[in-house]
């Protein structure tokens, strides 16, 4: 399967009942466009410089690929988010994470209802593979070590290279290599494991700088409630 998400910044004067249509077309897609699995939007929560989060699914890259050539994507999706459509309402982000996604077996980031958080990630190109491994086991382990953590899924960020949305980010270029996608009951749980004493809430408060030798070089995050829960 290929997991992706799409994050929107939103142009400040761009007209309420557009960015609702947008909203409406991301929420809705999967009616139009059958590849299109587990579509929900959300608004953002958190400090990231993004204000909508679409995230889906898709069985395989060939129903990716009748995706992005359906009518519905050039004739709705496309109005509000290409560069010369007259009614875009889109923005490139400073977060240099216009597009995110990584392949997995199966949909292990499905839940019923809550808080999705998406921590972005880039490792030190240097890593051993044998560390980048054992990175991945640890975060997509960390369900079974945190409390009301009900999904954590990680791998490396395989859409990162497709879509980095022409922004030049402030500081060095953030091309986040990996995604660790969290799932919470609600917001409360959220703030619970950020404040905890387990070793990865240690590691995220203190910036990723020292856990495991300092692999991890960069992180940000962006988590939201998703719009029918």
């Amino acid at each position: 399967m290929l997991r992706r998400f799409e994050l929107y910044a939103i142009g400040v004067e761009a007209p309420p009942e557009a960015v609702r249509a947008l909203e409406g077309a991301c929420r809705e897609c999967g009616r139009f466009i059958p590849e299109v699995l587990d579509s929900s939007v959300g608004w953002n929560r958190s400090e990231a410089p993004v204000r909508l989060v679409w995230e889906h699914a898709f069985e395989s890259v060939d129903a990716y690929r009748r995706y992005m050539v359906h009518r519905f994507h050039a004739a709705v999706l496309d109005r509000y988010i290409l560069h010369d459509s007259p009614e875009r309402v889109v923005t490139a982000n400073v977060l240099g994470a216009g597009l995110v996604g990584y392949h997995c077996d199966g949909p292990d980031y499905r839940m019923a209802q809550g808080v999705r958080r998406l921590v972005l990630l880039r490792v030190d190109p240097g890593t051993s593979g044998e560390d980048v491994r054992q990175l991945e086991e640890v975060l997509n382990n960390a369900r079974f070590d945190v409390p009301d953590m009900v999904v954590s899924v990680s791998a490396a960020n395989s859409l990162g290279a497709a879509w980095f949305d022409g922004v030049t980010p402030v500081g060095p270029s953030p091309r986040w290599t990996h995604v660790w996608e969290q799932g919470f009951p609600a917001l409360e749980a959220l703030e619970s494991y950020l404040a905890g004493g387990t070793e990865l809430a240690l590691a995220e408060r203190q910036g990723w700088k020292t856990w495991r030798g300092g692999i991890v070089t960069r992180a940000a995050d962006v988590y939201y409630q998703r719009l029918h829960d």
